[in-house]
């Protein structure tokens, strides 16, 4: 209760003082607290036993073998499962907030924003999480238009790729690193042209996921249903950020102008998605982690757009509805256990 009032109160305040780097490094610390001391929530236990596997029987050289050996680093210094979790969970932390740091006009209300929408569910997809936090560094490098920025990009999501494999599908975003908006009818035709391929080697495709892991396979397949929210969510996100980011929307200057191009350019690009979500639905997660960036750069225009009313409804909207369909529906594993499960506050 202590800290859910406490959270309340810094979210309260970054109402009135959006850009307070004093609420940005509570913000910082309150979800380390949250996160690090956290001791339940919906995967919690399955990490928990991975972390308990001897180090003799520790496999490298597979897939997500990094994560082994992050593992290995930890049980190698004697260190225990809570303190590799309190350890990492600080490390994602200051990751993602380097990035907020160096991007966002308004680091407290972001904050807050990332606190009570995202963060819920992050928290929970741990290696995710960690994945998508080494795979912002990459994104910051391009943003920034560092020397061999492309280069840095890959490189960081090889390195996330080694924690979780689906981080691979980042490099589609290397498609999105251009001065230029992307057409999107062209990836549209490509979305249906893919679709079709994907229909009809259907079974051939599952049988190749079967091989990696059965189990997996059968348990992430999609139904139409979810397929069909999935894809429409992924155009409606398109649709939100475009408003936000569009030149004529929004006052920019060059820099802006070449930042809002390649965040709406790789919002394009994910409609690529969408062929993945047709044989598996989890790939909507890559979406989730990519909304943290999204906000970065919609909060920086929120109050710049021309009819300030309509575009706060519009984020409030965007906001809330990533928080009702993926952590209020499983609030108990996710949000609630972030404040009722924590060594600090028990």
């Amino acid at each position: 209760m202590v800290a859910f009032i406490f959270i309340v109160l810094l979210s309260i305040s970054s109402l009135y003082f959006k850009k307070s780097k004093t609420l940005f490094v509570l913000f910082f610390l309150s979800m380390w607290g949250l996160f690090g001391w956290n001791y339940s929530n919906a995967d919690f236990h399955m990490y928990k036993g991975m972390y308990s596997v001897p180090l003799s029987e520790m496999i490298f050289f597979k897939f997500e073998g990094g994560y082994n050996i992050l593992m290995y680093g930890f049980k190698s210094l004697g260190l225990n499962f809570r303190q590799f979790y309190i350890a990492v969970s600080g490390a994602v932390l200051l990751l993602v907030f380097r990035f907020f740091y160096q991007f966002s006009n308004f680091s407290a209300l972001l904050a807050a924003c990332f606190f009570w929408f995202l963060f819920p569910l992050q928290y929970v997809i741990f290696r995710n999480f960690i994945a998508f936090s080494i795979i912002l560094q990459g994104f910051l490098a391009v943003l920034k238009n560092e020397k061999y920025y492309k280069a840095k990009y890959v490189f960081f999501v090889l390195i996330a790729a080694t924690i979780h494999i689906s981080s691979l599908l980042y490099l589609l975003f290397l498609l999105a690193f251009k001065e230029n908006e992307i057409k999107i009818k062209t990836v549209l035709l490509w979305v249906i042209g893919l679709l079709v391929v994907v229909m009809v080697s259907h079974h051939l495709i599952f049988a190749v996921c079967s091989f990696y892991s059965k189990n997996k396979a059968m348990f992430y397949a999609t139904s139409l249903r979810l397929f069909l929210f999935y894809s429409s969510i992924q155009l409606a996100n398109l649709y939100v950020v475009g408003y936000f980011l569009k030149p004529k929307n929004a006052i920019a200057n060059d820099e802006d102008s070449r930042l809002n191009t390649i965040i709406i350019n790789i919002n394009i690009v994910m409609l690529l998605l969408i062929v993945v979500y047709y044989e598996m639905a989890v790939f909507v997660r890559i979406l989730l982690s990519m909304t943290i960036l999204n906000i970065v750069f919609i909060t920086n225009k929120l109050f710049l757009t021309d009819g300030k009313k309509r575009s706060k409804v519009l984020f409030l909207g965007y906001l809330f509805f990533w928080f009702f369909c993926f952590i209020f529906l499983v609030r108990e594993k996710t949000l609630f256990s972030l404040f009722k499960h924590n060594l600090l506050f028990k």
